[in-house]
């Protein structure tokens, strides 16, 4: 072939003018597929779907534990006489008048009919009630009366524990009797009426449990991490008894190996690992171990080590722990509070534990009545502890007794705490 029949080849595939034919020539620098912006919005797309799916798990697994939870509450109301253990009966004569003593009462009710309320301050009522009295269809009394108070301005969580002897008049049922009479006559919204009532601060919300719940709680825990006193192990013999009869145990189970006490001294004390039943009680021991006075403030470090072990629970272990406690817990607790509280979780684990005991040492006195023993409160100072330590700035109750004292001295006291003024104590 010449190189004119070449040339002229090379003209054809030209189409005949030297020029390529552009329309049957793909272009070789344009690629398939979608364009850069198309991808970014499909990303998007799959971000938001992604996001949705995941809040639509938080949320759906919110309301299934917000769910379990038991909202019924009680309504039901008991009159007569509230029921009494036989055993905390005394031989001893009455020690005042009893109709007197109301007369007192109603004349205190009277001072705190307006009540605290600060929208930085959440007082939730825990309730314990008694294992014996919940076989029937009756209520039974309340062994545990805990003021639980967060304080998102001091950042603050109290602990106050109500000492169930404290003799109370209660209108509603015209009735006078000890403090943790008030739940079996009229429920939790009774018990926390009455303690608003003495004391002069809102009961926001309440949550109740029974002794077998307070079981499974410690069990789910894992069990708790305590330092036992001797004297208290001994103790522990007589409630364990008792629980293991209603638990349907066979007898001996759990009592602590006092093998363990080489000095067998009351003050020795030895690190254990208690399960939910020894737990129990370990909170329950009331005689030869500072009585009810000792018992509130172990019922304190018992309540303290729960909250630490669920601090370290695994998202499985915190899940079977909900699952199986919720369900057995009472309250009025509302789903948009829980979601506030879980929120604030992290925030919470931050703030100052502030304990306290009502009523305090040297405000109110032992008394008998109708073989009982009761505590006679001085109702007014306690109140202002509580109200200076949960409200205000005082974190113990040595510097609220001081400032109480101060200000009946000078005179100040009821100034200071009217509940209609903001002087003060930040309430």
């Amino acid at each position: 072939m010449n190189d004119t029949e070449l040339h002229g080849q090379k003209k054809d595939k030209k189409n005949g003018s030297g020029k390529i034919d552009q329309k049957n020539i793909k272009n070789p620098k344009k690629k398939k597929g979608w364009s850069k912006k198309k991808k970014t919005l499909v990303t998007l797309g799959f971000i938001f779907i992604f996001i949705v799916i995941v809040l639509a798990v938080i949320v759906g697994m919110f309301f299934h534990y917000t769910g379990l939870l038991d909202r019924s509450g009680d309504d039901k109301v008991n009159t007569g006489p509230a029921p009494i253990d036989s055993s905390l009966y005394v031989d001893e004569a009455d020690t005042f008048d009893q109709k007197q003593k109301e007369e007192e009462l109603k004349a205190e009710l009277k001072k705190n009919s307006s009540k605290i309320s600060d929208e930085n301050v959440m007082n939730i009522l825990l309730i314990g009630e008694d294992i014996r009295d919940t076989e029937g269809n009756d209520r039974g009394n309340t062994d545990v009366m805990m003021i639980i108070s967060l304080n998102s301005e001091q950042r603050t969580i109290t602990m106050t524990s109500l000492m169930r002897d404290m003799y109370v008049y209660m209108s509603q049922y015209d009735s006078s009797g000890k403090l943790n009479a008030a739940y079996w006559h009229g429920g939790a919204s009774y018990l926390e009426e009455v303690i608003e009532d003495y004391f002069g601060i809102e009961i926001d919300r309440y949550v109740k449990v029974n002794f077998r719940q307070f079981i499974d709680i410690v069990e789910a825990v894992g069990g708790l991490d305590l330092t036992v006193a001797c004297n208290e192990a001994n103790a522990m013999d007589a409630p364990l008894s008792e629980q293991n009869k209603y638990l349907g145990n066979k007898k001996g189970t759990d009592y602590i190996d006092k093998s363990l006490y080489t000095k067998g001294t009351d003050d020795e004390k030895i690190d254990m690992h208690l399960n939910g039943n020894q737990s129990l009680a370990y909170a329950r021991i009331r005689y030869n171990c500072g009585d009810d006075y000792g018992r509130t403030q172990r019922q304190r470090i018992v309540i303290k080590e729960i909250i630490e072990k669920s601090k370290k629970l695994s998202l499985v272990e915190l899940d079977k722990l909900i699952n199986k406690v919720f369900p057995e817990v009472q309250t009025d607790i509302t789903n948009g509070e829980i979601a506030s509280l879980l929120l604030n979780a992290f925030d919470y684990m931050d703030y100052d534990v502030q304990e306290l005991r009502i009523p305090a040492d040297g405000y109110f006195t032992d008394e008998v009545i109708w073989n009982m023993e009761v505590l006679s409160t001085n109702f007014q100072a306690n109140s202002a502890f509580i109200k200076y330590i949960i409200y205000g700035d005082c974190s113990n109750i040595e510097e609220a007794s001081k400032l109480y004292e101060e200000e009946i001295a000078n005179g100040t006291f009821y100034q200071n705490n009217d509940v209609n003024n903001t002087y003060g104590y930040g309430y």
